[in-house]
């Protein structure tokens, strides 16, 4: 059994449904906080202020605000789940696209990888910060505008690899006798596409897109390093604060920055799912791969 592979996915599916789901399932309204409370002490009650520690009645505690973390995870979860599944889809389809195509329509003597691009130099991260820190921060564009600015940069600057990668595959399996000689019985380019391309190449894209995922992921992590949260960011001053307007996941991590060393649990709990999300589409990735090795050992048995 391939239990990487059954793991990955049986987590991977879990956080879909939670994306899905979870603003139905969180224990409060997103704008519920609660900024006093009593506490139980040896003197006896105690009246304390925001932020509530992991409790009976939050969970996952409270941010500096009152508000519950759990809660704003659960609603946040769409953004972070969805948003890089569908930017990763994204570049898969279009790249894929456009490289089997022209991989297929090549000449023998010009098949050739398709040129590196100016931008491959220059971390994507950095391309995005300077295009949209003045954009993204108390923002007048509406959420679903910055998110889709966003997802349009991220898939333009990584759609080319996706190219690259599906080119270079598509004039490999171009090369193989089974397609030349297909193609001097006079097959057409969508017959050798159907019949040959595709079910060649269907194993790969699924681990490409797993793995255009992961790199979404980091993306979005690293540009929440610098406050430029997926969806939108709130500023606030006197003292200068970050919030992230979606409370998707990395949003979360990077505002409680400073709460790394006292209460803890404000960075902890999105920082853990975070990472668990990141770890169940490795997980995915690796049993993939190990299931695509394992197909061409077979074929090559026979």
């Amino acid at each position: 059994m391939n239990i990487k592979l059954v793991l990955g996915v049986l987590l991977f599916g879990g956080f879909i449904l939670i994306s899905l789901i979870g603003p139905l399932i969180a224990p409060y309204e997103v704008d519920y906080n609660k900024k006093i409370g009593y506490t139980q002490t040896a003197e006896g009650q105690q009246l304390v202020s925001s932020p509530f520690p992991p409790s009976q009645e939050f969970k996952f505690g409270t941010d500096k605000w009152g508000y519950d973390i759990l809660t704003l995870m659960l609603h946040g979860a769409k953004y972070t789940v969805l948003g890089t599944l569908l930017i990763a889809i994204a570049r898969v389809l279009l790249g894929g696209i456009a490289g089997i195509l022209m991989g297929l329509h090549k000449k023998k003597r010009t098949l050739r990888k398709a040129t590196i691009s100016v931008w491959s130099g220059i971390p994507t991260f950095v391309i995005i910060y300077f295009i949209m820190v003045g954009i993204n921060i108390n923002s007048s564009i509406p959420i679903w505008g910055l998110i889709l600015i966003q997802s349009v940069l991220m898939i333009f600057l990584g759609v080319s690899s996706v190219y690259n990668v599906i080119f270079s595959k598509t004039a490999e399996i171009k090369k193989e006798l089974y397609v030349v000689a297909s193609i001097s019985l006079g097959a057409s380019n969508n017959h050798i596409m159907v019949k040959h391309i595709w079910p060649a190449l269907k194993g790969n894209i699924m681990i490409i897109l797993i793995n255009e995922a992961i790199l979404v992921l980091h993306l979005i992590g690293q540009l929440g390093i610098f406050n430029l949260f997926f969806g939108g960011t709130h500023q606030q001053f006197f003292p200068t604060i970050y919030l992230s307007v979606t409370h998707e996941w990395s949003g979360l991590i990077g505002q409680a920055r400073g709460f790394m060393y006292h209460s803890h649990w404000i960075i902890l709990f999105p920082l853990l799912a975070y990472i668990l999300f990141l770890f169940s589409l490795y997980l995915t990735s690796s049993g993939l791969s190990d299931l695509q090795v394992k197909k061409v050992r077979k074929a090559s048995l026979l």
